[in-house]
């Protein structure tokens, strides 16, 4: 093969490979910055009273509940001197809920306080009920915590039974462990029962929700619910004899926040990278096209890992040599189709498991696989990786359909393909091609190379394949592709 043709062949694999070089260094240093922002921009929690507010939309938040995740670790590890949940919320994820509840909230070694300011409805008050002690502002209300599907419409009859055999043992275990009476938590959440609590009474069939004067009046000696009602977090702290103590709010830190935004746009981030790598196939050079692959597939990566999901360095070096093998597939070893499938896989899983929610992952590994919901963390990923595949495909079909006729996209191409020495200047324009005779030099399935006055070209079989060494003839070429076909065929039908 002549050098000049050689390198025709070989800068495809060559180009895709710096991308791929450059993406793992710029991971690489995105998994250290991780470390520098996670902590360094962020004030010490040592000695303060933490505020987590909870607003109206977080507890249907999936990063909300990864970040107070994370604020629970600082406060443990920071040596914070309490934590207050501020609640405005109508409520949110049961099951999320339940496992801040039940494992995060737990795991707090200083005292939590609830703050109603001013509702605390569903899953909030579940969140209230979490902690050691809970105070209402002067006009707020807390309850009506019953269990509804994602759009707030009815469970069916055998599920319902199911979820709220598991929540009753929930709700007695806090309320248990916070010494509070069970039955007005279970009166919030069940509806099958009658309840007594002196002036307050919840028929069957009606569920509990409290005012502030009524969730701090007493039955039995002790308070219902609250322990009193307070207008701010100040007078709270007072109440329990911190105020003394300086406060200060957890907030989500800069790179947290982009993490989020860049998780929430996986799919279209997916859809831009294969994109962004087809248009630099197609064109020669390191360009645009490998600009955007490079930087959609790095912040892909990047807020992926700032956001706790599983992408690391592993998958990273997976994701590369996935990339390698389907380079080898269309421009080394075209037809083999044994690296073009392993490498498509092994890119697939990288992306679907780099997505995945480690913190949920780690969780199950405690609870076990087969409880209940266990499996709901890959929904997510799921129709991430699909919807950006799907746009893809038709981002890519898009392109091969208009492209070709964009001024700029032919000027770049012709003023790059007719470089002295770039192999193929014997080819000065597309309309010269057609009609030149050569012979393939690899099966083509459709696509694969053939040899035309001793250049090498990408071509593709306009009736889906044609073995090696068979004579061809051009019949098209729009600036993606050119299309051969057998030089029998090609007499017939101009006959």
């Amino acid at each position: 093969m002549k050098l000049a043709p050689a390198l025709t062949f070989c800068r495809p694999l060559l180009r895709l490979l710096l991308c791929s070089i450059i993406l793992t260094v710029f991971s690489a240093s995105a998994n250290a910055e991780k470390r520098v922002f996670g902590k360094s921009d962020e004030e010490s929690f040592a000695g303060k009273v933490v505020v987590i507010e909870v607003g109206k939309k977080d507890l249907v938040n999936k990063h909300a509940f990864k970040f107070w995740r994370r604020v629970i670790e600082r406060v443990n590890e920071e040596k914070a001197r309490a934590v207050v949940f501020e609640l405005d919320t109508p409520g949110g994820l049961a099951m999320d809920t339940a496992d801040l509840i039940m494992v995060q909230m737990q795991k707090l070694e200083v005292p939590s306080y609830a703050f109603v300011n001013q509702q605390a409805l569903s899953a909030g008050a579940l969140v209230a009920a979490g902690t050691d002690g809970i105070y209402m502002h002067p006009v707020s209300a807390i309850g009506a915590a019953a269990l509804v599907n994602g759009n707030g419409a009815e469970i069916d009859e055998v599920m319902r039974a199911k979820l709220e055999s598991a929540f009753d043992a929930f709700v007695r275990t806090v309320s248990e462990s916070k010494g509070r009476n069970p039955d007005v938590l279970r009166a919030m959440m069940f509806r099958d029962e009658y309840f007594n609590f002196g002036k307050i009474q919840v028929e069957q069939g009606k569920l509990l929700s409290l005012t502030a004067s009524e969730a701090a009046s007493d039955f039995e000696g002790k308070p219902l619910l609250a322990k009193g009602i307070v207008k701010t977090v100040d007078e709270l702290l007072q109440r329990e004899g911190l105020a003394d103590v300086e406060v200060i709010r957890a907030e989500p830190s800069g790179m947290e926040k982009f993490a989020y935004w860049t998780t929430a746009m996986s799919a279209v981030l997916i859809l831009v990278g294969i994109g962004g790598a087809y248009l630099e196939m197609k064109t020669p050079g390191f360009g645009l096209g490998g600009g955007i692959s490079l930087l959609s597939f790095g912040l892909f990566f990047f807020g992926n890992y700032l956001a706790g999901n599983m992408a690391g360095y592993g998958l990273m070096v997976l994701f590369i040599i996935g990339v390698i093998l389907v380079i080898v597939e269309f421009f080394v070893l075209p037809g083999t189709l044994i690296p073009g499938i392993v490498g498509g896989v092994m890119v697939l899983v990288s992306l679907f498991l780099s997505m995945v929610d480690g913190f949920a992952f780690d969780d199950n590994r405690i609870r076990g696989w087969d409880s209940e919901n266990a499996w709901n963390f890959i929904t997510g990923p799921s129709l991430a990786l699909a919807a950006g595949l799907i746009g893809a495909v038709i981002l890519i079909l898009l392109m091969m359909r208009f492209l070709p006729s964009a001024p700029i996209f032919n000027r770049l191409v012709m003023s790059r393909e007719l470089v002295k020495g770039s192999g193929i200047e014997t080819a000065t324009t597309q309309s010269d091609r057609l009609g030149q005779k050569g012979k393939t030099i690899t099966d083509l399935r459709p696509a694969g190379k053939g040899e035309f006055d001793g250049t090498v070209l990408d071509i593709t079989a306009a009736n889906g394949f044609i073995a090696s060494g068979q004579d061809v003839v051009i019949i098209s070429e729009d600036g993606m592709r050119i299309q051969v076909k057998e030089a029998g065929d090609a007499e017939q039908a101009d006959a």
